[in-house]
C-alpha cells in the first residue's frame, strides 16, 4: 500500500489550484495527507514583490541570467539547510501508517519540493519506505529553481520549457526526468456547457448579461486598477454583472469598502485560500461566466479549454507581474491563444474564425482598457472569440500542451511509473 502526500505553499493561489485539480482528477478516491508550508516569510515577501515598484524591478531583475543562478543556489542551500523539521513531520505522518510500504509526495511548490529531494534517502533510512516525490511546475516558466535535485518526475506545461530546464540539469549533472502534459485545471471547470447555454449567443446579443468574473489574487495585486476599471465599465453599459472574488485581509479592506458600492458588482469574499478556490469553482459552476479580468498567472491556462467548457471564459489579462507571468504569456502566444500586440486597433473583428484567440492583454491604463473591452462587445469581437466553433492548431493539438485533461494525464504517468496506490 502507497501514502499519498501532497504538498504545497501559500505564496499565491496557483499552487493551492493546481494541487485541489491533482486531487478532484484521481483516477480512485485514495486517501491522502495534505501537507502546507505556511511561512509567513513567504507569503510576505510574495506581496511585497508584487505591490511594491522597487521591490517588483529587484525581483525581475533576479530572475535571469547570472544573478538567477547566484540566488537559485542560495534558496535551494537555504531550504536544504532548514529541512529538519519538515523530515520529522514527515517521519510522524509515515510512521502513523504501519501498513504501507511506499510514499508518493506530490510538490505543486518548489520550496518543500527542494527539502524532500534533499532528505528523501534518510527519510527511506529512516523509516524502511521507498519515497518517490513528483513535482508539477505551475507557470510556463523555464526559473532554474524549478529544477529540483531528488525529483522522480517533474510535470511541465510545454516543451519549450522542457527543454530549457534540462539543459540546466545536465549542466548541473542533475539527473531528473521531465515530462510535458497540459496544465492541470480543476475537472468542475473542463465539464461541458449545457447546450441550451452559449457564451457566443449571449456576448452577440444586445441585451443579454454579461458575466464578468474578477478574481483577486492572494497577493491582492491591482486593486487600484480593478477598481477604476468597473467603475468605468458599470458607467458605460448596464450588460455587466460583475463576481468579484477576494479573501479578506487588511489589505483588501479598504477595496471591499470601495467596489461593493457599486451598482451591478456581486462581492464573493472568503477568510483563506482552500475557501476561495472553492468559491472560485461554485461561482463557474453556477453560472455561465462570459468574460474574467485577471493576472497572466496560473489562471492564463484556462486559455487551454475550448469556449464550450464551464472554465472556457475569455481572458483579459491585466499587466504581468514577474518572469513567470511573461512566460505564461509567451506560452499563449505560441499556440495563437493570445496575439502578440495588447493594442485593440490591431485586432481585426472581420478576420477569419481561426485567428481568433482565446485571451488578450490589457492596457494598463483603466480608460483605455475599459473602452477596448466596449469595442469588443460592440465589434462581435469577444463574441467570435466566444465562438463554440473555435479549434485548436493542428501544431498545438499535436504537441500535447493543450486540452482539458492535463490533470487526469497526470495521474495517467504516474500510476504507469509507479503502479496504483
Amino acid at each position: 500500500m502507497k501514502l499519498l502526500i501532497f504538498t504545497y505553499a501559500p505564496a499565491g493561489l496557483g499552487h493551492l489550484r493546481v494541487t485541489d485539480a491533482l486531487i478532484d482528477s484521481m483516477p480512485k478516491k485514495y486517501s491522502y495527507i495534505m501537507l502546507g508550508s505556511y511561512d509567513k516569510f513567504i507569503t510576505n515577501m510574495h506581496r511585497f514583490t508584487s505591490t511594491n515598484p522597487i521591490a517588483k524591478w529587484i525581483f525581475t531583475i533576479s530572475q535571469y541570467g547570472l544573478l538567477e543562478d547566484i540566488l537559485t543556489s542560495i534558496y535551494r542551500w537555504v531550504l536544504v539547510s532548514t529541512s529538519k523539521q519538515l523530515l520529522i513531520q514527515l517521519k510522524e505522518a509515515i510512521d502513523s501508517k504501519n501498513e504501507i510500504d511506499e510514499v508518493l509526495v506530490v510538490a505543486t511548490h518548489f520550496g518543500m519540493a527542494h527539502q524532500i529531494g534533499a532528505i528523501k534517502d534518510k527519510l527511506t533510512k529512516e523509516t524502511g519506505k521507498k519515497i518517490r516525490l513528483v513535482v508539477q511546475v505551475t507557470d510556463d516558466t523555464s526559473q532554474h529553481i524549478w529544477c529540483v535535485k531528488g525529483a522522480d518526475i517533474i510535470f511541465v506545461p510545454s516543451m519549450f520549457t522542457k527543454q530549457k530546464l534540462e539543459e540546466y540539469a545536465n549542466k548541473k549533472n542533475m539527473k531528473v526526468t521531465f515530462v510535458v502534459t497540459p496544465y492541470p485545471i480543476s475537472p468542475s471547470l473542463t465539464n461541458k456547457l449545457d447546450k441550451v447555454n452559449s457564451r457566443y449567443k449571449e456576448l452577440a446579443s444586445k441585451e443579454d448579461i454579461i458575466n464578468v468574473s474578477v478574481p483577486i489574487s492572494g497577493a491582492a495585486v491591482g486593486l487600484s486598477f480593478v477598481t477604476k476599471l468597473i467603475t468605468l465599465l458599470v458607467k458605460k453599459s448596464g450588460r455587466f454583472r460583475f463576481w468579484v472574488l477576494v479573501k479578506k485581509s487588511i489589505y483588501t479592506k479598504m477595496f471591499l469598502s470601495v467596489i461593493s458600492k457599486l451598482p451591478n458588482v456581486n462581492v464573493i469574499t472568503g477568510r483563506n485560500d482552500n475557501e476561495m478556490i472553492n468559491l472560485y469553482e461554485l461561482l463557474y459552476q453556477n453560472n455561465i461566466i462570459h468574460i474574467e479580468i485577471t493576472k497572466p498567472s496560473e489562471q492564463a491556462f484556462k486559455a487551454v479549454l475550448s469556449p464550450s467548457l464551464v472554465g472556457g471564459s475569455i481572458l483579459l489579462f491585466s499587466s504581468p507581474v514577474g518572469r513567470q507571468e511573461y512566460e505564461n504569456i509567451s506560452f499563449l502566444v505560441r499556440h495563437r491563444l493570445m496575439p502578440k500586440s495588447n493594442y485593440s486597433n490591431e485586432l481585426n473583428p472581420d478576420s477569419s474564425l481561426a485567428s481568433y484567440p482565446r485571451a488578450v492583454r490589457l492596457s494598463k491604463d483603466p480608460d483605455i482598457a475599459a473602452n477596448f473591452i466596449i469595442w469588443g462587445i460592440d465589434s462581435g469581437y469577444f463574441s467570435k472569440m466566444a465562438s463554440d466553433d473555435f479549434k485548436f492548431s493542428e501544431d498545438s493539438i499535436v504537441s500535447g500542451e493543450v486540452g482539458p485533461n492535463g490533470a487526469k494525464e497526470f495521474w495517467n504517468i504516474v500510476e504507469k511509473k509507479f503502479g496504483q496506490f
